[in-house]
Order: structure tokens, then C-alpha cells, then sequence
């Protein structure tokens, strides 16, 4: 499917792409797409496509990778996802939901505790803090700054570990891309680094596998849930959590399933589950009042 519009950073202040719903009344209704931390702005896009034919108008937004933006996983700004908002009120959606997967669910839910005019919110195997910049290119480092900041300042992160060794042994061993040990500070964080999400403005949806290899998202969940109920939040929060699955859980084929044991060993259970999650959200925001 062919966007209905392209945005362009020279013209629009934003690089997007646009997919009205198809086979639905007109709606003042569109969600934000952001992608995992591949940077594929042309995945990202296939999922805005996913959205548009159930009936969702969708908006696929890069937050890396483009020449304007960050190069690497470093210094991300949040920024990107409020122009997102502001340029879809302009085009005249009055609601705007967001959702990402991997890192685009752990940047949906940051820009959601960060920016009131998010309305609803759902993220794909998230993580519940920021967590340490990374050099991309010409070989992966991890930096000294953040990955992500808001208003020109680098937000509070959790440090990440990269033992090359470490990761290696425990892909051999799991069969599966497996960077669990990068993210073992996630669950001691400073609560500084944890994302605010009890500041967001809508409902959440939560999606993980409880044996995600590739970061502790099921963990996140569940501890953002617990932050939500422990704080009284008042909108609802829906946690689905998948078995056989993996990190990928979009029904969508890429080389990403492949990277997963579960893919390979259980592939109708993934697949299932992946199917489950695309329809658990497009209820979520097809719901939407």
C-alpha cells in the first residue's frame, strides 16, 4: 500500500508518512507508528499499512536514522514525537494515539508521560526506563549521554552493560538474539531513570512474551502495571502476556522472526500470538470514546 501522504522535514518540519483507514467512515482519530531500534523507516511504514487496511489512519514517524535526526541510539529526541502530534492536529485529528514496538514502545510510552495531548497509548515489548545512548556506526559503543532527551537536555538513564562475550554465549545458548544481560540494571533503576507513567493522559496497552530474549519487556510490563495500580491511576490499563512468542510480535514476516527460537521451534504459537497482539490493538484504539 502507497501512503496517502508524505511528509517531508524541508517542507512539513517532520519526516512521515500518512495512511488514512481504509474501509471506515472518516475519523479524527490517527496513531503515531514508531518502529524498534532497526531504524527501518520502511518497516515502520508496512505497519502504518497494517493499520490503514483495519480501518485506522495511521502515521509512520522515523526517530533515527534520517538525515535530520539522531545517528545513532543516542541523544533521541522526544521532540520528533511531538511534531508528530502538533502536525497531525494541523491535518485535523483531534485524537492522537501512539504505538511502538521494542524501542519505539519504550520512545511511545516516554512521549506519552512527556506530551498531554497523547490521548491512548500501546507498546510492544517495552522497557520501563530510559537506558544508555549507543553508537551505531561504525561499530556498536556504548556512549556517555542518554538515549533519549527532551527539551535540548539528555533525560536520566539507566546504564547498559556490553559484554561481547557474555552476549554471544547467551545467543548460542538460547539460539536466539539475546541481549537480556545488556538491560540486568533495569530492575534496580533509579527511579529517576523510570519512565513517568503515571503521568500519561489515556489508557495503555501493554504487550510482551513472558520469554522475550532479546530485553526483560515482559518484567517491564509488569512492573509498569504496578506503578500504575500503586499510583491510582484512572484510565484502563490492558497487560497481555504471550508464551511461545517472542520480541517481534507483529504478524508481519521479517528477518526479525527469525532471529527468535520460538519463531522456529513454535511457529504457529508465534505467529498466533503475534496475530492476538494486532488484533488486542486495533480493539484497543478502535474502542477509543
Amino acid at each position: 500500500m502507497q501512503p496517502d501522504r508524505i511528509l517531508s522535514y524541508a517542507s512539513d518540519g517532520l519526516t512521515a508518512a500518512l495512511y488514512r483507514g481504509r474501509y471506515a467512515p472518516p475519523s479524527d482519530r490517527i496513531v503515531i507508528m514508531l518502529g524498534g531500534s532497526d531504524g527501518s523507516y520502511a518497516l515502520t511504514q508496512t505497519y502504518a499499512a497494517v493499520f490503514a487496511e483495519n480501518g485506522l489512519t495511521a502515521l509512520a514517524v522515523p526517530y533515527w536514522g534520517q538525515p535530520h535526526l539522531a545517528q545513532g541510539l543516542a541523544q533521541i529526541a522526544v521532540e520528533t514525537v511531538e511534531t508528530a502530534v502538533r502536525r497531525a492536529q494541523e491535518m485535523g485529528f483531534c485524537q492522537t494515539g501512539v504505538w511502538g514496538i521494542s524501542m519505539g514502545a519504550q520512545l511511545a510510552l516516554l512521549a506519552a508521560s512527556l506530551i498531554p495531548d497523547i490521548g491512548r497509548v500501546a507498546a510492544v515489548s517495552p522497557l520501563d526506563v530510559c537506558v544508555q545512548g549507543l553508537q551505531t556506526a561504525p561499530r556498536r559503543k556504548l556512549l556517555d549521554c542518554s538515549a533519549f532527551t527532551w527539551r535540548g537536555c539528555d533525560l536520566p538513564y539507566c546504564p547498559l552493560h556490553m559484554n561481547r562475550l557474555r552476549v554471544l554465549w547467551d545467543c548460542v545458548k538460547t539460539r536466539s538474539l539475546c541481549l537480556r544481560s545488556c538491560y540486568r540494571d533495569a530492575v534496580g533503576a533509579a527511579e529517576e531513570t523510570r519512565i513517568r507513567v503515571e503521568n500519561i493522559q489515556g489508557a495503555v496497552l501493554l504487550l510482551s512474551a513472558e520469554d522475550d530474549t532479546m530485553w526483560p519487556s515482559y518484567e517491564a510490563a509488569r512492573r509498569i502495571v504496578r506503578r500504575l495500580e500503586d499510583g491510582g491511576f484512572q484510565y484502563p490499563v490492558i497487560e497481555r502476556a504471550y508464551h511461545r512468542a517472542g520480541h517481534y510480535l507483529f504478524p508481519v514476516e521479517s528477518r526479525w522472526h527469525k532471529l527468535f527460537a520460538n519463531a522456529r521451534r513454535y511457529p504457529q504459537d508465534y505467529m498466533a500470538a503475534a496475530r492476538d497482539a494486532l488484533a488486542q490493538t486495533l480493539d484497543f484504539f478502535h474502542g477509543w470514546q
